[in-house]
């Protein structure tokens, strides 16, 4: 068994200087207390029982105070003279103090007994002093000290000595002399100035204000919990078919038809691209042809004649290469198969006979100077003189061409070109080198706790597309075109809370139980907003507890008893009550100063 020694008192003593006191209640029982040392900050704690209290009367109790004050490694002491507990804390070897400013000692059988001595000598003299015939036999003895002996007399005042005189007289007389600053008393003291004190008193009543507010505050507004109290759930798969809309209007979610908003994020990028075409931009040769064109009308089938602006002419240089020419002007007619319709291409100019006979009369028209252009630049279309000409014929009509002067004015200058596929090719690079960044920006500007992306819907397009120099220009020597992109982003998103409404309507779950989370809904197998897709996710569902019959239970309470009460519910795994302040050991009855936090657990 632990002796506190006289050293070890001489150590407690100067280390309950610095003690926390705590007023136990009538009303707490051993685990409050034990709950109230384990929370103490302070190395000793003075526990101050009330009086008449029972708590700390059991020897039990006791032993199990200094066995948790052993554990939490602080010193308990216990501040009465009640000298039944002090016998008690004796038999658990707990130090006693008699006040908060005694040294605390670990009582004896010896003190116990002294103790019960004094007590007892108290009542007698107390008993004595307030018998009634002896107090009557005082006052006689007081009003003729003459009668009686001197010894008498003096053990008469001694037994006098604590008996207040309350007559009117004496409080008038008392008042007076209180009154007279400097005077004496009956018992030759002076009477103390209570303006001396003043300052004092104001200073204490204003430290009693101070307390009763800090109470009023510390028992009635600071005293709050927070309650967390842990489910146990189970995770349950859940996979439906859904189908989409573009148009919100259409929704309709109870059977399954979701409103898929389109989300774009639309950047645009400049990049140097490399032109490959090759065209030669040197001048185009021109010259002068005779036309002879003969047209055979038939009556009943109406033709178009002649030569149109445009007309490509073949004809063959020095080198034997074919070389093209359009002509500058219109040298085209129609017959419409009647015999009017002679008339009419004479008016153009055509010759005909005066006598038609249908599909073997010749009409013809000559042209000695027609105006040609070379189809493309080069000194091959330079020909000269008397070239021969590819002859142009049809049923109906034969064309021949001839050239009398030489042709000039051809030169080359190859020059590098942008080609329509130059501008493809860099167009499909750029949005390749970008589709992820994009992808990313996208999904940060969309994603939030109130959308479902579906991020299988996300696409990359190109929208304006922009180059310079531009299609089938010329690009400078030692100069880099650029092309300018507008990408389209695009996805699609859902609305978290009609989605969650569609799971919890799909979601069957027995009567005793309830869904208390849905997980992360994402969806599978989407191809397009016009085909249907899986909607998959991991619901968890538990016991039936809500917030509201947490508090019907935990309000006015113990935070022991609370904890008690909410861990015998089916389902509930762990309870956690955190007080405010330390000092608050019940749950308020004011639902606003009750925080409930339900948490699960997955099995």
């Amino acid at each position: 068994m632990f002796i506190l020694t006289q050293a070890h008192e001489n150590v407690l003593y100067l280390m309950y200087m610095n003690k926390e006191v705590i007023y136990l209640e009538p009303e707490d029982d051993i685990t409050d207390i034990l709950s109230k040392l384990q929370r103490a900050e302070q190395k000793v704690v003075a526990l101050v029982p009330p009086k008449k209290a029972t708590m700390l009367r059991s020897a039990v109790n006791m032993k199990l105070v200094a066995k948790a004050a052993k554990e939490y490694k602080k010193v308990a002491v216990v501040v009465t003279a009640d000298p039944a507990i002090s016998k008690m804390a004796m038999m658990a070897q707990i130090p006693v103090a008699k006040t908060l400013q005694s040294r605390p000692v670990v009582p004896t059988k010896e003190s116990l007994e002294a103790a019960q001595a004094d007590e007892q000598v108290i009542d007698e003299d107390l008993a004595d002093v307030t018998d009634k015939e002896e107090l009557d036999s005082l006052k006689n003895k007081a009003k003729t000290p003459a009668e009686g002996s001197e010894s008498a007399s003096k053990k008469d005042s001694d037994k006098r000595a604590n008996v207040i005189d309350l007559s009117e007289e004496s409080l008038e007389n008392g008042s007076k002399k209180a009154s007279e600053k400097g005077k004496k008393g009956a018992d030759g003291k002076k009477v103390p100035d209570i303006a001396k004190y003043r300052k004092w008193i104001i200073a204490g009543v204003a430290a009693a204000l101070v307390l009763i507010v800090f109470g009023v505050w510390a028992f009635v507004f600071a005293p709050a919990v927070q309650i967390t109290v842990a489910m146990s759930t189970t995770s349950n798969n859940f996979s439906e078919e859904v189908r989409f809309t573009s148009d919100p209007g259409t929704e309709n979610v109870a059977e399954g038809i979701l409103y898929a908003r389109k989300e774009t994020y639309e950047p645009e990028y400049t990049e140097d691209f490399e032109a490959t075409g090759r065209e030669d931009r040197g001048e185009k040769a021109t010259g002068k042809v005779s036309l002879r064109m003969v047209f055979t009308p038939t009556i009943g089938s109406s033709a178009k004649i002649g030569l149109a602006s445009g007309a490509k002419l073949t004809a063959t240089n020095a080198d034997g290469k074919a070389v093209v020419y359009t002509l500058n002007e219109d040298y085209s007619t129609s017959f419409d198969g009647t015999a009017e319709g002679i008339s009419a291409i004479e008016s153009a100019g055509w010759t005909c006979p005066r006598t038609i006979v249908s599909g073997s009369s010749q009409c013809s028209l000559s042209v000695s100077a027609a105006g040609v252009t070379a189809l493309a630049a080069g000194e091959d279309y330079n020909i000269g003189a008397g070239r021969t000409w590819n002859p142009i014929a049809d049923d109906d009509e034969n064309i021949t061409i001839s050239n009398s002067t030489a042709f000039a004015g051809g030169s080359s200058r190859e020059v590098t070109t942008v080609t329509q596929a130059n501008l493809d090719a860099a167009k499909e690079r750029i949005l390749a080198s970008h589709a992820s960044e994009g992808k990313s920006l996208l999904l940060d500007q969309v994603k939030s706790d109130d959308v479902i992306v579906i991020e299988s819907s996300f696409k990359s397009e190109a929208g304006d597309v922009k180059s310079s120099p531009a299609v089938n220009a010329e690009v400078d020597e030692n100069a880099k075109p650029e092309i300018t992109v507008k990408a389209i982003y695009s996805v699609y998103a859902l609305d978290r809370a009609k989605v969650e409404e569609f799971i919890k309507a799909k979601m069957t779950v027995a009567d005793d139980q309830r869904i208390y989370s849905v997980g992360d809904p994402y969806v599978e197998r989407f191809a397009s907003i016009d085909e249907a897709a899986r909607l998959k996710t991991v619901v968890k569902t538990g016991p039936t507890v809500n917030e509201e019959a947490i508090l019907e239970k935990a309000k006015g309470r113990k935070i022991g008893e609370v904890q008690s009460l909410l861990r015998s519910i089916n389902g509930v795994s762990s309870v956690e009550i955190t007080p405010s302040y330390f000092w608050v050991n019940s749950v308020p009855n004011d639902a606003n100063k009750v925080t409930i936090e339900l948490t699960v657990e997955d099995k």
